[in-house]
């Protein structure tokens, strides 16, 4: 076996043992699309990040995102530098319409009520009264909300650029609607909604949550280790910390995403086996990471830098996952078509 021959196996078994040990289960992302009747991406979408240590709350909460009951309710209550309220109300037309609501949940206050975080709002004198309801924190609102009534349940808390928005929503003016106060309303006779509330896969390393993984996302990534960051999309490496080992991944992830799909994996290696010793035009970035107008070894290496890093796009219709074994398989039989053309 040649030298090139028994560093691209050891390159693909280094693989098959890597894909025995897929990411981490990321953290459980809500996508919230607000409707303002105006086309203004991307700043209407939020992202939030649900707790675990809120399993009660989190299960409720979830209960209304799956079943559709948050799509099309209001934003009924808006206190600038306080709280910006939702999750209760429709408008039918001629008045606020309070949606079904599940039994009340039990009352886990665990966190404390900091600007971004999102909580569950409930009636006064009974903590274990919250249902559908819920607030973001516009500012520490922790003196106050973490004291009164069992303290206010934190569940989850405002990724990204979220924040910019919400506090854009702080600037309408409010008005008294169905005998509600403080409901805000833009220019002056249209409610702002929540149009779609949905579970969404969080892409790790796309930090700016574009839906794109890309050069922006590595240069957010190297601003933000600057001031430190603890939000999902940025521990790139899913090892709980953001630290230069997410930033140097992420640039490996964008060398090694060949397919751009914003998953490092087997296709991306096949594209690279297929091209094998192949020289391609200067600046054909398909399967030639490097640039080097050729197809080689330290292409591979680039694939199993940034090996299973990114979020995995689900199978589509018909497709299969290849098991650990199948990628061995499918590895060993590009070594075989190596051997081949080496022998030709």
């Amino acid at each position: 076996m040649s030298w090139m021959s028994k560093r691209l196996f050891a390159a693909v078994a280094a693989a098959v043992l890597v894909s025995a040990y897929g990411p981490a289960s990321a953290s459980t992302i809500v996508k919230i699309r607000y409707d303002l009747g105006l086309n203004s991406p991307p700043f209407d979408t939020v992202h939030i990040e649900l707790f675990d240590d809120t399993p009660a709350t989190r299960d409720n909460f979830l209960n209304y995102v799956n079943g559709g009951d948050y799509n099309g309710v209001v934003l009924h209550r808006l206190i600038p530098g306080f709280v910006l309220q939702s999750g209760g109300f429709t408008w039918n037309g001629a008045s606020l319409v309070h949606i079904p609501t599940d039994p009340p949940v039990v009352n886990e206050f665990a966190r404390s009520n900091l600007r971004g975080t999102v909580a569950m709002a409930k009636v006064g004198g009974d903590p274990n009264s919250a249902t559908s309801e819920f607030f973001v924190n516009y500012g520490d609102n922790s003196a106050n909300l973490d004291n009164q009534n069992g303290g206010f349940t934190v569940f989850a808390r405002v990724l990204g650029n979220g924040m910019a928005l919400l506090d854009a929503f702080s600037t309408l003016p409010t008005f008294t609607v169905s005998g509600l106060t403080d409901v805000p309303l833009f220019n002056g006779n249209q409610f702002v909604s929540m149009a779609d509330v949905s579970v969404t896969q969080l892409r790790i390393g796309d930090t700016d949550l574009s839906g794109v993984i890309d050069q922006a996302d590595a240069d957010l990534l190297a601003t933000t280790l600057i001031g430190g960051t603890d939000e999902p999309q940025f521990d790139v490496d899913e090892n709980g910390t953001v630290n230069q080992a997410d930033l140097d991944l992420l640039n490996a992830l964008l060398l090694g995403d060949i397919d751009g799909d914003g998953f490092v994996g087997i296709t991306d290696m096949n594209v690279v086996l297929t091209n094998w010793n192949q020289s391609v035009p200067p600046g054909d970035p398909l399967a030639d990471v490097s640039g080097d107008g050729f197809v080689g070894i330290d292409d591979l290496n680039a694939v199993l830098g940034a090996w299973n890093v990114g979020s995995q796009p689900p199978p589509s219709a018909g497709a299969a996952v290849p098991e650990p074994a199948t990628i061995g398989l499918l590895g060993l039989g590009g070594l075989t078509l190596l051997r081949r053309r080496h022998a030709s």
